[in-house]
Parts: C-alpha cells; sequence; structure tokens
C-alpha cells in the first residue's frame, strides 16, 4: 500500500491532466450507457407504435441519440488524447526521478548492485508503470464515480433491478478482482525478479562470449538462459490464463445480471406495472452498466505488477543518505557570483579521517562467510589542511590512499572514522568564518562546492557547446570559446567549419585523447569550482602543450583552492605545498624543494614514477 500512495505522490505534478482524463472517460462511458439504453427505448416504442397504429414523436429521442453519439465520440478522442499524454507525462515524471536517483547513489551504494539489474531497473521497471494510470488509476476512478450514477438510475425504474445490477458489477469490479489480485500478487514479484534475471544473464552472456568460447561453456550458459527464460514464460502464461479467465466469468456474470433483470421484468408488464417499452431499456441499461467496472480486472491483475516495479524503483530511492541540508543562501554554499573571490574562499580540513574496505560493507557482501577485520587501512588517521585558494599536491605510490581520499572529499564513498569539513574565511567585520561537516552537505550541495577533474571522464553524444553547457548551463558563446582558448583548443577549433556546434559521437569518438582531456579541461574551467581536484591532469597531453595549459588553469583557479594528485615535478614546483602520502597516512609535507632535499626516497618516488 505504501508502493501505491508513494506512486501517487509521482501524480501529483501532473494531477490536472489526469483529472481531465478522467472527466472524459466517465462522460464516455455515461454516453455510452445512455445511448444503448435510449436506443433500446427508442426501437422498442417504434415496434409498440407501429403495431397499435399510433403516432410517436420520434424527432426527440433520435436527437438525443445522435447527440449521445456525437458526446461519445467527441469524449472518446478526447480521452485518448488526453489520458496519453498524462501517461507520458507521468512516465518522464518516474524515468527522471529513477535517474535522478541513480546520479546521487555514491560508488558503494551502485556497486552493490549488479548493473545489468539497475539497467532493468531504468527500463524495464519503468516500463511496467506506464500503465499505471492508464490501465489500474484511471479504470478505478472511472468505477467509483460511473457506478453509483447509474445505479441511482435503474433504481429510479425498479429497486430490484438496480439490487441485481449492483450485486453483478461488485462482483466483477470487487470480487473477481479481489480474487485475481490474490491469486497473483505472489507471482507478480517473481515476474519481475525473473525478468531482471533474464535481462543479467544475458548481458553477462553477451559481454562474456569471449571466454565462453575459450573454456567452452557457451552451451551451458546457454541452457541457464533457457532455463530462466522458461520460468519467465511460466509465469507470464498464468498472468494471461488469468486474464481469460476472468474475461470469461465477467462475461457469465453480465449475462446472468441482465437474464435475471429481464425474469423480474416480465412479470411486471404482464400485470401492467411496468410499460412494456421499460422491458428493453431497462434490459440494456443492467447489459450497458457493466461498462463501468470490465476493466477493474485487468486493472488489479496488472495492480500487483506495477506495485513490484514500484518496490524496486523505490528501494534504490531508499538507499540514499538522509543529509542534513544547510540553507541554499549561507556563504559556504553561494555561487561563485555570489561571493567575493578576493576575499572569501573555502578551505578544507582532514582530521583523524580513517578507512578499511574490509570493514566496509559491499566487502562483507561479497563473501558468503564473515570475514575477519583486516589491519590494513587504506587511510589511517589522516590528517592534513589547506587553506583557502591554496595549491597542495598530493603525492604516493599506488595504493597510498590518494584516490580514496578524493572519493571521500567527494561523496563517493561514504566516511567511516574521523571528520573533513569545509570551511570558508570570511574577511569582513563582524563576521564569523563558517565551517560545515561534509556529511551533513547533501550531494547537490558537496558538487557544487566541488569540481573533480578525474583521469576518466566522459563526453556525451551531442556538440562542444552541449557538452560545456553540462559543466556551466548558463555560460555564454563568448565564455565558452575563451575557455577553449585557456585549455588549448582554440586553434583546433578555429578550424571547425561548425565551431561550438561541431558533434563529437558517442563517447567523443571524434576526438584523439588529448582533445578529450583538453574538452574536460575546458568544462571545469566554465565551473570555477570553490575546490577544484585535479588527478593526473596533464595525463594525455604532450610537452608541448603540458605547461600551457597548467599555466591556463592556474591562473584561471587563482580564486579556487587547488587540490592537484600529480607526479609531474613541473607541477609539484607551482604547488604550494606538497602532501606525501604513504601507506595511507601522512609521511612528510613540505614545499616540493625541501621534500627534495630531506628526502631521497621522495626523489626516488617521482622520479620512478
Amino acid at each position: 500500500m505504501s508502493n501505491f500512495i508513494r506512486l501517487l505522490r509521482l501524480c501529483r505534478p501532473h494531477y490536472k491532466a489526469m483529472l481531465l482524463g478522467v472527466f472524459l472517460t466517465v462522460l464516455t462511458v455515461l454516453s455510452n450507457v445512455g445511448l444503448l439504453a435510449i436506443s433500446g427505448w427508442f426501437l422498442a416504442s417504434m415496434a409498440a407504435a407501429g403495431i397499435a397504429s399510433t403516432q410517436m414523436n420520434y424527432f426527440t429521442p433520435a436527437g438525443i441519440i445522435r447527440f449521445l453519439a456525437i458526446v461519445r465520440t467527441a469524449s472518446r478522442y478526447g480521452e485518448r488524447l488526453v489520458t496519453h499524454n498524462a501517461t507520458f507525462l507521468l512516465l518522464s515524471e518516474i524515468r527522471v526521478n529513477v535517474f535522478a536517483t541513480l546520479s546521487q547513489l555514491n560508488n558503494q551504494q551502485l556497486a552493490m548492485n549488479r548493473s545489468a539489474d539497475l539497467f532493468n531497473r531504468m527500463q524495464n521497471d519503468v516500463d511496467a508503470l506506464d500503465k499505471f494510470y492508464l490501465n489500474v488509476l484511471l479504470p478505478m476512478l472511472v468505477a467509483l464515480v460511473c457506478v453509483p450514477i447509474v445505479v441511482w438510475i435503474i433504481a429510479g425504474f425498479n429497486p430490484a433491478v438496480a439490487l441485481i445490477c449492483l450485486c453483478g458489477i461488485l462482483l466483477v469490479g470487487v470480487g473477481l478482482p479481489l480474487l485475481l489480485n490474490k491469486k497473483l500478487s505472489r507471482s507478480a514479484a517473481q515476474q519481475i525478479k525473473r525478468s531482471a534475471q533474464l535481462r543479467e544473464i544475458l548481458s553477462d552472456t553477451l559481454s562474456g562470449q569471449r571466454e565462453l568460447a575459450i573454456y567452452q561453456a557457451t552451451e551451458h550458459q546457454l541452457a541457464k538462459c533457457n532455463e530462466v527464460q522458461k520460468s519467465y514464460n511460466a509465469l507470464l502464461d498464468k498472468r494471461h490464463q488469468a486474464l481469460a479467465d476472468s474475461d470469461g466469468l465477467s462475461l457469465i456474470v453480465v449475462q446472468l445480471a441482465m437474464l435475471a433483470s429481464v425474469v423480474i421484468l416480465v412479470p411486471l408488464v404482464q400485470l401492467e406495472q411496468l410499460p412494456n417499452v421499460h422491458l428493453a431499456m431497462l434490459s440494456l441499461f443492467v447489459l450497458a452498466s457493466f461498462e463501468t467496472v470490465l476493466s477493474l480486472p485487468s486493472a488489479f491483475i496488472q495492480l500487483p505488477v506495477a506495485l513490484s516495479a514500484a518496490g524496486r524503483i523505490f528501494a534504490l530511492h531508499d538507499m540514499l543518505p538522509q543529509a542534513v541540508d544547510m540553507p541554499l543562501d549561507t556563504p559556504l554554499c553561494a555561487t561563485p557570483s555570489v561571493i567575493n573571490p578576493t576575499t572569501q574562499g573555502v578551505g578544507l580540513t582532514v582530521q583523524n579521517v580513517s578507512y578499511q574496505y574490509a570493514n566496509d560493507p559491499l566487502t562483507n557482501a561479497l563473501h558468503s562467510r564473515p570475514q575477519a577485520i583486516s589491519e590494513h587501512y587504506a587511510l589511517q588517521n589522516l590528517s592534513f589542511s589547506v587553506q583557502a585558494n591554496e595549491n597542495i599536491a598530493l603525492v604516493g605510490a599506488s595504493g597510498s590512499g590518494k584516490s580514496t581520499l578524493v572519493n571521500l572529499l567527494s561523496g563517493l564513498w561514504p566516511e567511516q572514522q574521523g571528520d573533513i569539513s569545509f570551511n570558508r574565511q570570511v574577511n569582513e567585520p563582524n563576521t564569523n568564518d563558517i565551517s560545515v561537516m561534509a556529511k551533513t552537505l547533501s550531494f547537490e550541495q558537496r558538487s557544487s562546492l566541488i569540481g573533480i577533474l578525474a583521469q576518466q571522464h566522459h563526453i556525451f553524444d551531442g556538440t562542444i557547446a552541449d557538452n560545456l553547457h553540462y559543466a556551466s548551463p548558463e555560460a555564454s558563446k563568448t565564455q565558452m570559446i575563451q575557455a577553449c582558448e585557456q585549455a588549448q583548443l582554440g586553434q583546433w577549433l578555429q578550424t571547425l567549419p561548425n565551431g561550438l556546434d561541431t558533434r563529437l559521437g558517442s563517447a567523443g569518438r571524434r576526438l584523439s585523447q588529448g582533445q578529450s582531456r583538453r574538452l574536460a579541461i575546458a568544462q571545469m574551467l566554465l565551473r570555477q569550482p570553490a575546490i577544484l581536484v585535479l588527478d593526473e591532469p596533464t595525463e594525455g597531453l604532450d610537452n608541448q602543450s603540458k605547461q600551457a595549459v597548467m599555466e591556463a588553469v592556474m591562473h584561471a583557479m587563482r580564486y579556487s583552492t587547488v587540490l592537484c594528485i600529480t607526479h609531474d615535478p613541473a607541477l609539484l614546483k607551482s604547488m604550494d605545498k606538497v602532501v606525501w602520502l604513504e601507506d595511507g597516512q601522512v609521511k612528510g609535507q613540505a614545499s616540493h624543494q625541501a621534500l627534495l632535499t630531506e628526502h631521497q626516497a621522495y626523489v626516488e618516488l617521482i622520479t620512478r614514477v
């Protein structure tokens, strides 16, 4: 039930379109019921008038019939247009919500789910919800509105017939759906699970074709695929059989209700307690009244599938950390255009931070038995501070903890022990400096403070301007060109016939590695983050452009705090301080020249690397 309520909350932004769809559907159903009932009365009246050789006014009922036919046609067209549009709006709302949730999960939470399963939730589970409004919610709302109206009108002619009609409607619209829902609720969850398993095993099969061929295990893998496929097909057959059974049972109930109405009405006509023309009208009225609930069995069959898919989607959202958001207008979270960069900057303090992968829930989940606590720490009691607008280099051999530290700063890995805090120094009278713990910031606020230029970056299938706008949506054409020139892309950009509108292809396949790296640098130059983390920024650049690019970066980021992971001696010379890491601990903090003079191991490190 909670998943149903959460789905209704997702419908809230588009409730007007959905309510309009309900109104048009109700109008269509009532017009169809009235059209069939009045047509029955009209034909019976014309026959009775012909037998009695009397005259009757056929213009008025004929006009009413034509009016109802026009209303039914127009409302049916409007209902299809509005309800399908509302369905697409809801589907887009769900897709954006799922993608936004995935984008906020950290590395640990993402790694706890297989990529094929995440893709299944983004596509198959969302697709299972595209019929929630049209085939589940809409029939329920229409039945709640139409059934009382129809029963009330029939009761005005004959209460006994109205009672029979109501009992039949309750049996078709409530009893049968509840029975089917109970029968299929467990298989619906299994169907979603089998669908996810099938996608996962097919994905593994496709990605591991070479290994399967080498070890001659292709037939065994295909047999596993067939086994999962048969299980999934069996669940689908069970659902389709339930749909067929519901249609057959509903038809039987409708015919029995109509027959019972005729049995009640015929004696009343013979006793002349009821006009004979009302026999045809009420019989057809009862028959048409079931249109208000005929789609409910199908709705209740699809409801468990939709709720199971919704549960898998909402499970991702429930994994998000409950951060205590700082007000967006606080000086710490203010944008660079709001603050004065020459007097305000953001510093960083890392105090007694430890991180141990062996104690991580992900590591424990990968083993069937509890693992003994390892004594090895990726980071152990790590402490250092970075002043605002200071340039710091992180140096260390592979496995010294540099990447772990960056993941903790960005929030991609959750903090275990120790504290990481950001502080803004405000050089104004009667104003205290602001310090905020990193764990209390939301993902968006932390991303607005920190910009990371990683070794691996993605270029989207779009134009150069599109990719630059991802970093700064408000950037003008002049600003984008300036950023490209600072990243040493200016001459290349001038040779392109379409300039910034040049498409880069999937994953930037039209760019060389160096050009892709420079474009990532241009994106970071546009962002102007308060804290910039550079992970081997000159990787993939030739010696000629390396120095020019870094000079442009350091000049553009002169009002930012820079944390640079590098072993390039030329870059190390330009840093204010070097933090030397070894085995997750700080082995030394000093200028590059001082470490060269005092530590031979440091000389060997930067020379070897």
